[in-house]
């Protein structure tokens, strides 16, 4: 981001994040999409075990994002990236990151969109009710990125709650325990490498942090929230896909496109039915919080796209808001309507995130580290002189 705290403009932040607003930012971001089809894709006992090793990998990926905030010499904002990369480089660097942003809104916006028509309203015209919610989404992000980011604890609060109508499903008889054995089995089932590609891209999202100004974060606050929110969402995901193996079986379970919003059919209240009515929507505001984010990092890139040929107050985010909506458009006319299409975005979407959260702590990390040892030589050669 091209701010820094106390500074005036859409990315101004007047105070460091607080522990929940960086605990539950990251954790919405990790599981909002990937949660809802992630146990067709695992499907196997075994699979249990990826899920934790993936945990473990994002554990050092959290340790390197907290170890670049803590030094001094790692880029920090717009400023820091310059300086570090050179202008050239920075420019490829943020052409790239705003593609990545692009690509991940769109996938996220239409895999919702897709989720609500074919479930609750089959009647209702997909694109028209995309771009309706990318209306909600471009009224929060307009508050500016502070504000933005603090909301985390309401996207967080008013989706939360839908996970404790699932713990029926954890017991008999719904549950059928049988479907869990075997825990190792003699041959590794095909896939499996693909299948941790996809676990690895689900724990994606801290490292869109590196971007914000190191004034903004407490690099200690930081890596104790991320470390909680990393735990929970290896949590939710061991959770939900137990409950969905023991559920379904492993057999029946491959076969499920959507297992979660599927079992969500199931759930039985005394006072009320068909609670997919209410679960669905309830998932928009974490929907909308998380597009919102996107769209403001959209925002950023292309403000330091365009350097001093744009003004820093709102129109790089209507800019990016009609890139959105354009591309929205685009994919709701020409890509989701084939649902092998839409599947091939799903499966580029999951290497892209797994690259980014590859790359981007392990290279900033990197950088950070080389700078150090440098001026360390250049203080020892001087002191030795």
């Amino acid at each position: 981001m091209a701010s820094r705290v106390g500074s005036a403009g859409l990315f101004s932040i007047s105070a460091p994040f607080g522990f929940l607003s960086l605990a539950f930012w990251a954790n919405r971001m990790q599981t909002l999409y990937y949660l809802l089809y992630l146990p067709s894709v695992l499907a196997e006992p075994v699979m249990i075990g990826l899920i934790l090793l993936a945990a473990g990998c994002s554990h050092l990926n959290i340790l390197m994002i907290a170890r670049c905030f803590a030094w001094k010499e790692t880029p920090g904002g717009y400023l820091g990236i310059v300086r570090t990369l050179g202008s050239a480089v920075s420019f490829l660097f943020f052409l790239a990151g705003l593609f990545a942003v692009l690509m991940k809104g769109i996938v996220l916006m239409m895999g919702y969109v897709d989720i609500v028509h074919h479930i609750l309203f089959p009647a209702l015209h997909a694109t028209l009710f995309g771009i309706l919610l990318l209306c909600a989404c471009v009224y929060l992000a307009r508050l500016g990125m502070e504000k933005t980011v603090r909301f985390a604890i309401v996207a967080f609060v008013g989706t939360i709650w839908v996970t404790f109508l699932y713990v029926p499903f954890a017991f008999p008889p719904a549950a059928e325990y049988r479907h869990l054995l075997p825990l190792l089995p003699e041959h590794m089932p095909q896939g499996i490498w693909q299948a941790f590609l996809t676990v690895w891209a689900a724990f994606s999202g801290p490292e869109y942090m590196l971007a914000l100004p190191k004034e903004a974060v407490d690099a200690k606050k930081l890596k104790t929230a991320l470390i909680a929110a990393n735990a929970f969402t290896a949590f939710e995901y061991i959770f939900f896909f137990v409950i969905c193996l023991t559920f379904y079986g492993s057999d029946y379970l491959q076969r499920q496109d959507l297992p979660i919003v599927d079992l969500s059919r199931y759930i039985q209240l005394p006072f009320a039915e068909r609670l997919e009515m209410i679960l669905i929507p309830a998932y928009a505001i974490s929907f909308v919080y998380v597009f919102a984010i996107l769209l403001l990092y959209a925002a950023g890139a292309i403000q330091c796209l365009a350097r001093s040929r744009l003004s820093a107050g709102r129109a790089p985010l209507w800019l990016a808001f009609l890139m959105m909506l354009l591309l929205t458009w685009m994919a709701g006319r020409w890509i989701w309507p084939d649902e092998w299409k839409a599947k091939q975005w799903i499966t580029w979407l999951s290497w892209l995130d797994a690259s980014t959260y590859t790359v981007l702590p392990f290279g900033f990390f990197l950088l950070g580290w080389i700078t150090i040892r440098r001026k360390w030589r250049v203080r020892h050669a001087g002191g030795s002189k």
